[in-house]
């Protein structure tokens, strides 16, 4: 049964590869608790074959609500199998990537390159509609090759048609990867375009440019990815602009980063601690003046353990750097809903 089009808020973390952990989506949710979390890209084939391995990434737990689960993957009926088994756990949805660039992904016919070939893009989304008692999404580019208007607008039209609850739009196309400037009038061509709700990605790094993008282009919520890793806090300095038009906050920088390594910890299995604690803290670490610095040391370690001791040692030596305040003022306020 096909549920309600309706976002559950504005704010959406985004689902990065080895990233958006548990422990980055507690500590988030502890801040924020409008957020809306997303997983890390996962294996549709790995869910579908009920691979342990995967398992800790898959279990959903107390604080993961709302939480959209992202999958990745090429044959329809495996998505659709992968749709199935994640709808169970009682997440707000499941998401279909369209929009990974990694070589790794695309060569698969995965991920980015599935906006090449519009029938297995569409036969996919068929598949898992069907699956799928939950919301279903998309998370896309505007093009592979290039951001040709037409064939996005087609696109993007095909996606509504099989009855897809909202998209993603990260307005670049593929072959850039992250260079150049994430160009948002293709946000606003995607609102006008369809009447599913958009929310739109890319180079939010601020609290005001999240609400800048918004006013801006008309979406309905914005997604943070990489900016989200480094200042956990700007989707509440964000929520409180939206909701109020100023924000005041108190960050305690050194906390923030011990307490999602113990998370790590404490939530993954320890073959998956080095690169979770590793990809975490090199955009963690460029909050400090020395970050560079900081994160060639963790980089040495595999553990835990020895990562914390490294971070308390940073900030001990450097305890001006662990508190950070934030006062901040627009004088544009959202109608919260």
């Amino acid at each position: 049964m096909k549920v309600m089009n309706i976002l559950p808020g504005k704010l959406f973390l985004a689902p990065m590869a080895e990233t958006s952990t548990p422990a980055l989506r507690h500590v988030i949710k502890e801040i924020c608790p409008e957020t809306v979390l997303f997983s890390e890209m996962l294996s549709a084939g790995a869910i579908a074959a009920h691979a342990p391995n995967n398992e800790p990434m898959v279990t959903r737990r107390g604080f993961d609500d709302p939480l959209i689960y992202q999958i990745v993957g090429s044959d329809p009926g495996v998505m659709a199998r992968a749709c199935s088994i994640l709808s169970d756990t009682g997440c707000f949805g499941v998401d279909i990537n369209m929009g990974c660039p990694n070589h790794d992904i695309v060569k698969k016919g995965q991920g980015a390159y599935l906006l090449t070939d519009n029938n297995r893009a569409q036969s996919i989304i068929k598949a898992c509609r069907k699956a799928c008692p939950t919301r279903l999404s998309v998370k896309m580019r505007t093009g592979y090759e290039d951001s040709n208007e037409e064939r996005f607008i087609n696109f993007i039209k095909m996606i509504e048609g099989e009855g897809v609850d909202f998209i993603t739009v990260h307005p670049r196309y593929a072959r850039l990867s992250f260079r150049r400037k994430a160009d948002w009038r293709l946000v606003s061509l995607a609102k006008q375009t369809v009447s599913i709700p958009v929310i739109g990605n890319g180079d939010i790094d601020t609290p005001q440019s999240a609400i800048e993008r918004m006013h801006e282009t008309g979406c309905d919520g914005v997604m943070i990815g990489r900016e989200a890793v480094k200042s956990p806090w700007i989707f509440r300095l964000a929520a409180d602009l939206i909701n109020t038009g100023e924000a005041g906050l108190e960050v305690n920088v050194r906390d923030i980063f011990i307490r999602t390594l113990e998370r790590i910890r404490e939530y993954l299995p320890e073959r998956l601690h080095k690169s979770r604690s590793h990809r975490f803290s090199v955009y963690y670490s460029q909050n400090a003046r020395y970050g560079h610095e900081l994160f060639t040391r963790i980089r040495k370690e595999e553990t835990i353990g020895p990562i914390i001791d490294i971070v308390n040692d940073y900030f001990t030596r450097n305890s001006h750097e662990s508190i950070r305040h934030f006062d901040i003022r627009t004088g544009i306020a959202f109608k919260a809903s």
